[in-house]
Protein backbone atom coordinates (compact mmCIF):
# COMPACT_ATOMS: atom_id res chain seq x y z
CA UNK A 1 0.00 0.00 0.00
CA UNK A 2 2.70 2.60 1.29
CA UNK A 3 4.45 1.43 -2.39
CA UNK A 4 1.36 2.59 -4.41
CA UNK A 5 1.35 5.59 -2.23
CA UNK A 6 4.98 6.35 -2.96
CA UNK A 7 4.41 6.17 -6.97
CA UNK A 8 1.52 8.21 -6.45
CA UNK A 9 3.40 10.78 -4.66
CA UNK A 10 5.93 11.15 -7.28
CA UNK A 11 3.68 12.04 -9.85
CA UNK A 12 1.60 14.11 -8.18
CA UNK A 13 4.24 16.14 -6.97
CA UNK A 14 5.96 16.40 -10.41
CA UNK A 15 2.93 17.39 -11.75
CA UNK A 16 2.31 20.28 -9.29
CA UNK A 17 5.79 21.46 -10.00
CA UNK A 18 5.01 21.56 -13.83
CA UNK A 19 1.97 23.85 -12.68
CA UNK A 20 3.96 25.96 -10.81
CA UNK A 21 6.61 26.20 -13.07
CA UNK A 22 4.04 26.70 -16.23
CA UNK A 23 2.99 30.10 -14.04
CA UNK A 24 5.52 32.25 -14.71
CA UNK A 25 4.82 31.85 -18.63
CA UNK A 26 1.89 33.65 -20.50
CA UNK A 27 -1.19 31.98 -19.76
CA UNK A 28 -0.42 28.26 -21.26
CA UNK A 29 -4.11 28.23 -22.82
CA UNK A 30 -4.09 31.13 -24.15
CA UNK A 31 -0.76 31.10 -25.93
CA UNK A 32 -1.46 27.65 -27.65
CA UNK A 33 -4.41 29.01 -28.66
CA UNK A 34 -2.53 31.93 -30.44
CA UNK A 35 0.45 30.51 -31.77
CA UNK A 36 -1.26 27.46 -33.16
CA UNK A 37 -4.74 28.43 -34.32
CA UNK A 38 -5.90 26.45 -37.73
CA UNK A 39 -6.24 27.63 -40.67
CA UNK A 40 -9.13 28.10 -42.74
CA UNK A 41 -9.06 24.63 -44.37
CA UNK A 42 -8.42 22.93 -40.94
CA UNK A 43 -10.84 25.19 -39.07
CA UNK A 44 -13.21 23.54 -41.83
CA UNK A 45 -12.66 20.45 -40.68
CA UNK A 46 -12.69 20.44 -37.32
CA UNK A 47 -16.46 22.63 -37.42
CA UNK A 48 -18.44 20.52 -39.53
CA UNK A 49 -21.31 19.18 -38.04
CA UNK A 50 -22.40 16.00 -36.50
CA UNK A 51 -24.33 13.67 -38.87
CA UNK A 52 -27.85 14.03 -37.92
CA UNK A 53 -29.83 10.95 -36.53
CA UNK A 54 -31.94 8.88 -39.33
CA UNK A 55 -35.43 10.87 -40.25
CA UNK A 56 -33.47 14.24 -39.51
CA UNK A 57 -31.33 14.35 -42.63
CA UNK A 58 -32.37 18.25 -44.01
CA UNK A 59 -33.14 18.37 -47.76
CA UNK A 60 -30.88 20.55 -50.04
CA UNK A 61 -33.56 23.21 -49.95
CA UNK A 62 -33.59 23.09 -46.28
CA UNK A 63 -29.96 23.52 -45.97
CA UNK A 64 -29.66 26.20 -48.72
CA UNK A 65 -32.22 27.97 -46.74
CA UNK A 66 -30.54 27.62 -43.28
CA UNK A 67 -27.93 28.82 -44.98
CA UNK A 68 -28.30 32.23 -46.49
CA UNK A 69 -29.80 32.97 -43.41
CA UNK A 70 -26.78 32.93 -41.74
CA UNK A 71 -25.83 35.36 -44.14
CA UNK A 72 -27.12 38.81 -42.79
CA UNK A 73 -25.95 37.75 -39.39
CA UNK A 74 -22.36 37.11 -40.69
CA UNK A 75 -22.50 40.16 -42.77
CA UNK A 76 -23.49 42.41 -39.34
CA UNK A 77 -20.21 40.79 -37.65
CA UNK A 78 -17.84 41.43 -40.76
CA UNK A 79 -18.86 44.99 -40.89
CA UNK A 80 -19.06 45.87 -37.11
CA UNK A 81 -17.26 42.87 -34.61
CA UNK A 82 -13.78 42.92 -32.89
CA UNK A 83 -11.34 41.04 -31.79
CA UNK A 84 -12.37 37.06 -31.04
CA UNK A 85 -15.77 37.66 -32.19
CA UNK A 86 -14.47 39.24 -35.50
CA UNK A 87 -11.25 36.27 -36.05
CA UNK A 88 -14.38 34.33 -35.60
CA UNK A 89 -16.46 35.39 -38.56
CA UNK A 90 -13.50 35.68 -40.37
CA UNK A 91 -12.79 31.77 -40.28
CA UNK A 92 -16.32 31.05 -40.49
CA UNK A 93 -16.63 32.76 -43.92
CA UNK A 94 -13.09 31.25 -45.49
CA UNK A 95 -14.96 27.82 -44.26
CA UNK A 96 -18.05 28.09 -45.73
CA UNK A 97 -16.42 29.32 -49.13
CA UNK A 98 -14.24 26.67 -49.19
CA UNK A 99 -16.82 24.11 -48.27
CA UNK A 100 -19.10 25.73 -51.80
CA UNK A 101 -15.73 26.21 -53.33
CA UNK A 102 -17.05 29.37 -54.61
CA UNK A 103 -14.67 31.89 -52.63
CA UNK A 104 -14.43 34.90 -55.55
CA UNK A 105 -18.28 34.91 -55.81
CA UNK A 106 -18.42 35.72 -52.03
CA UNK A 107 -15.53 38.04 -51.82
CA UNK A 108 -17.08 40.03 -54.31
CA UNK A 109 -20.52 40.37 -52.68
CA UNK A 110 -18.57 41.37 -49.75
CA UNK A 111 -16.69 43.79 -51.02
CA UNK A 112 -20.01 45.68 -51.86
CA UNK A 113 -20.44 46.01 -48.42
CA UNK A 114 -17.79 46.25 -46.44
CA UNK A 115 -15.31 49.29 -45.62
CA UNK A 116 -11.53 48.98 -48.14
CA UNK A 117 -10.02 48.18 -44.50
CA UNK A 118 -12.39 45.15 -43.63
CA UNK A 119 -12.48 43.93 -47.46
CA UNK A 120 -8.67 43.58 -47.04
CA UNK A 121 -8.68 42.35 -43.88
CA UNK A 122 -11.05 39.61 -45.00
CA UNK A 123 -9.71 38.77 -48.73
CA UNK A 124 -5.94 38.37 -47.17
CA UNK A 125 -7.14 36.27 -43.63
CA UNK A 126 -5.90 33.15 -45.00
CA UNK A 127 -2.28 34.14 -46.17
CA UNK A 128 -1.90 36.54 -43.15
CA UNK A 129 -2.93 33.96 -40.85
CA UNK A 130 -0.39 31.28 -41.95
CA UNK A 131 2.33 34.20 -41.90
CA UNK A 132 1.40 34.37 -38.49
CA UNK A 133 1.93 30.99 -37.79
CA UNK A 134 5.05 30.84 -39.37
CA UNK A 135 6.44 33.75 -38.15
CA UNK A 136 5.36 32.38 -34.33
CA UNK A 137 6.83 28.92 -34.91
CA UNK A 138 10.27 30.44 -36.64
CA UNK A 139 10.47 32.89 -33.81
CA UNK A 140 13.76 32.24 -31.25
CA UNK A 141 13.25 34.03 -28.13
CA UNK A 142 15.13 32.43 -25.11
CA UNK A 143 13.12 30.48 -22.34
CA UNK A 144 15.02 32.86 -19.83
CA UNK A 145 13.13 35.87 -21.26
CA UNK A 146 10.85 38.24 -19.57
CA UNK A 147 7.20 37.70 -19.47
CA UNK A 148 7.48 41.41 -20.97
CA UNK A 149 10.10 40.42 -23.75
CA UNK A 150 7.63 37.36 -24.57
CA UNK A 151 4.59 39.59 -25.14
CA UNK A 152 6.78 42.14 -26.87
CA UNK A 153 7.66 39.45 -29.10
CA UNK A 154 4.00 38.32 -30.06
CA UNK A 155 2.83 42.24 -30.43
CA UNK A 156 5.57 42.57 -32.86
CA UNK A 157 4.94 39.53 -35.09
CA UNK A 158 1.35 40.95 -34.53
CA UNK A 159 1.89 43.75 -36.01
CA UNK A 160 4.43 43.07 -38.52
CA UNK A 161 1.95 40.87 -40.10
CA UNK A 162 -1.21 42.57 -39.67
CA UNK A 163 -0.29 45.83 -39.01
CA UNK A 164 -3.49 48.23 -37.75
CA UNK A 165 -5.81 45.30 -37.58
CA UNK A 166 -3.62 43.63 -35.27
CA UNK A 167 -5.46 45.65 -32.34
CA UNK A 168 -9.08 44.99 -34.16
CA UNK A 169 -7.99 41.17 -34.09
CA UNK A 170 -6.32 40.58 -30.77
CA UNK A 171 -7.76 43.73 -28.24
CA UNK A 172 -8.91 40.79 -25.57
CA UNK A 173 -5.66 38.92 -25.82
CA UNK A 174 -3.56 42.26 -25.37
CA UNK A 175 -6.00 43.33 -22.62
CA UNK A 176 -5.07 39.85 -20.94
CA UNK A 177 -1.46 40.41 -21.91
CA UNK A 178 -1.56 43.70 -20.06
CA UNK A 179 -3.22 42.29 -17.06
CA UNK A 180 -0.19 39.74 -16.67
CA UNK A 181 2.09 42.30 -16.83
CA UNK A 182 0.71 44.89 -14.22
CA UNK A 183 1.20 41.71 -11.88
CA UNK A 184 4.98 41.59 -12.15
CA UNK A 185 5.46 45.37 -12.24
CA UNK A 186 7.46 46.61 -9.39
CA UNK A 187 4.63 49.01 -8.03
CA UNK A 188 2.03 46.27 -8.04
CA UNK A 189 0.83 46.20 -4.21
CA UNK A 190 -0.29 42.87 -4.45
CA UNK A 191 3.44 41.39 -4.97
CA UNK A 192 4.65 43.72 -2.57
CA UNK A 193 2.57 43.51 0.64
CA UNK A 194 3.26 40.99 3.48
CA UNK A 195 -0.14 41.59 4.81
CA UNK A 196 -3.39 38.87 4.81
CA UNK A 197 -5.77 42.02 4.86
CA UNK A 198 -3.74 44.52 2.57
CA UNK A 199 -3.46 41.88 -0.08
CA UNK A 200 -6.54 40.96 0.17
CA UNK A 201 -7.92 44.15 -0.26
CA UNK A 202 -6.04 44.73 -3.19
CA UNK A 203 -6.99 41.79 -4.90
CA UNK A 204 -10.88 42.52 -4.73
CA UNK A 205 -10.51 46.08 -6.14
CA UNK A 206 -8.02 44.96 -8.70
CA UNK A 207 -11.35 42.59 -10.02
CA UNK A 208 -13.54 45.60 -9.31
CA UNK A 209 -11.38 47.24 -11.69
CA UNK A 210 -11.56 44.26 -14.60
CA UNK A 211 -14.86 44.37 -14.94
CA UNK A 212 -16.48 43.09 -18.04
CA UNK A 213 -12.57 41.42 -18.60
CA UNK A 214 -13.33 38.77 -15.54
CA UNK A 215 -14.93 36.59 -18.73
CA UNK A 216 -12.16 37.12 -21.09
CA UNK A 217 -9.61 36.76 -18.78
CA UNK A 218 -11.33 33.08 -17.37
CA UNK A 219 -12.18 34.81 -14.06
CA UNK A 220 -16.05 35.13 -13.80
CA UNK A 221 -16.79 32.28 -11.84
CA UNK A 222 -16.16 32.28 -7.83
CA UNK A 223 -13.50 29.33 -7.85
CA UNK A 224 -11.57 30.80 -10.74
CA UNK A 225 -11.35 34.09 -8.96
CA UNK A 226 -10.21 32.06 -5.59
CA UNK A 227 -7.57 29.97 -7.64
CA UNK A 228 -6.01 33.65 -9.19
CA UNK A 229 -6.10 34.91 -5.68
CA UNK A 230 -4.13 31.89 -4.69
CA UNK A 231 -1.57 32.03 -7.46
CA UNK A 232 -0.63 35.79 -6.66
CA UNK A 233 0.27 35.37 -3.50
CA UNK A 234 4.05 36.58 -2.94
CA UNK A 235 6.42 33.63 -2.00
CA UNK A 236 7.91 36.16 0.24
CA UNK A 237 4.37 36.95 2.56
CA UNK A 238 4.94 34.75 5.41
CA UNK A 239 3.39 31.43 5.94
CA UNK A 240 0.81 32.25 8.60
CA UNK A 241 -0.44 35.80 6.76
CA UNK A 242 -0.43 33.23 3.42
CA UNK A 243 -2.49 30.42 5.15
CA UNK A 244 -5.07 33.56 6.45
CA UNK A 245 -5.36 34.71 3.16
CA UNK A 246 -6.67 31.32 1.77
CA UNK A 247 -8.94 31.12 4.65
CA UNK A 248 -10.60 33.67 4.09
CA UNK A 249 -10.95 34.16 0.85
CA UNK A 250 -12.23 30.24 0.30
CA UNK A 251 -14.69 31.55 2.72
CA UNK A 252 -15.55 34.65 0.64
CA UNK A 253 -15.64 32.52 -3.03
CA UNK A 254 -16.03 28.86 -2.29
CA UNK A 255 -18.73 26.49 -0.64
CA UNK A 256 -18.51 24.50 2.25
CA UNK A 257 -18.12 21.67 -0.44
CA UNK A 258 -15.20 23.08 -1.99
CA UNK A 259 -13.40 24.25 1.14
CA UNK A 260 -13.47 20.83 2.39
CA UNK A 261 -12.14 19.41 -1.19
CA UNK A 262 -9.10 21.77 -1.31
CA UNK A 263 -8.58 21.17 2.50
CA UNK A 264 -8.68 17.20 1.78
CA UNK A 265 -6.32 18.04 -1.55
CA UNK A 266 -3.95 19.81 0.94
CA UNK A 267 -3.77 17.44 3.52
CA UNK A 268 -2.91 15.13 0.79
CA UNK A 269 0.08 16.46 -0.61
CA UNK A 270 1.76 17.27 2.44
CA UNK A 271 1.10 13.59 3.40
CA UNK A 272 3.18 12.65 -0.11
CA UNK A 273 5.60 15.16 0.26
CA UNK A 274 6.89 13.75 4.07
CA UNK A 275 6.75 10.33 2.42
CA UNK A 276 9.00 11.55 -0.46
CA UNK A 277 11.03 13.54 2.03
CA UNK A 278 11.07 10.49 4.67
CA UNK A 279 12.28 8.51 1.62
CA UNK A 280 14.99 10.11 0.95
CA UNK A 281 16.30 10.85 4.08
CA UNK A 282 16.91 7.05 4.57
CA UNK A 283 18.76 6.79 0.97
CA UNK A 284 21.01 9.51 2.00
CA UNK A 285 21.25 7.58 5.27
CA UNK A 286 22.19 4.27 3.32
CA UNK A 287 24.30 6.08 1.29
CA UNK A 288 26.52 7.37 3.78
CA UNK A 289 27.03 4.47 5.46
CA UNK A 290 27.70 2.51 2.19
CA UNK A 291 30.67 5.36 1.55
CA UNK A 292 32.19 4.07 5.10
CA UNK A 293 31.97 0.35 4.29
CA UNK A 294 33.67 1.09 1.01
CA UNK A 295 36.51 2.71 2.50
CA UNK A 296 36.71 -0.03 5.93
CA UNK A 297 34.98 -3.16 5.90
CA UNK A 298 34.31 -3.79 2.46
CA UNK A 299 37.95 -2.01 0.90
CA UNK A 300 39.00 -5.48 -0.76
CA UNK A 301 36.05 -6.24 -2.94
CA UNK A 302 36.74 -5.35 -6.64
CA UNK A 303 34.51 -2.55 -8.14
CA UNK A 304 32.51 -5.63 -10.24
CA UNK A 305 31.59 -7.15 -6.77
CA UNK A 306 31.05 -3.65 -4.79
CA UNK A 307 28.65 -3.22 -7.59
CA UNK A 308 27.06 -6.03 -6.57
CA UNK A 309 26.69 -5.49 -2.87
CA UNK A 310 25.76 -1.71 -3.69
CA UNK A 311 22.33 -3.22 -5.45
CA UNK A 312 21.87 -5.52 -3.03
CA UNK A 313 21.55 -3.10 -0.10
CA UNK A 314 19.82 -0.50 -2.10
CA UNK A 315 17.27 -3.61 -2.89
CA UNK A 316 17.10 -4.33 0.31
CA UNK A 317 16.37 -0.50 1.41
CA UNK A 318 13.34 -0.28 -1.03
CA UNK A 319 12.07 -3.39 -0.39
CA UNK A 320 11.48 -2.13 3.68
CA UNK A 321 10.31 1.69 3.03
CA UNK A 322 7.41 0.27 0.84
CA UNK A 323 6.87 -3.01 2.57
CA UNK A 324 6.65 -1.02 6.11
Amino acid sequence: MRGRLFLVSAAFIGSVYFFISSENELNAERETAVFTSASPQSESMATNESIPAAGTIPTKVQSEAAMNNTIPEQDTLLQEARGETLMTALTSFWTQCGQQNNCDEMLAEKQLILTARRYQLLRNFPVNQQKEQRLMGESLISQDATLAEKVANVKAIRELVWGIDASLLFEEQAAYYNYRLSLVESNNLLSQTQDADEFIQEYNEMLEELGDDLLSFGLESEGAKYEEAVKLIPTSMPAHEAARIKTELATQYLTAESQQDIASRANQVEQQQQEVMSYQQGLNELELTLANERATTKKTLTNEEWQGYTAERLYQYRLAFFRS
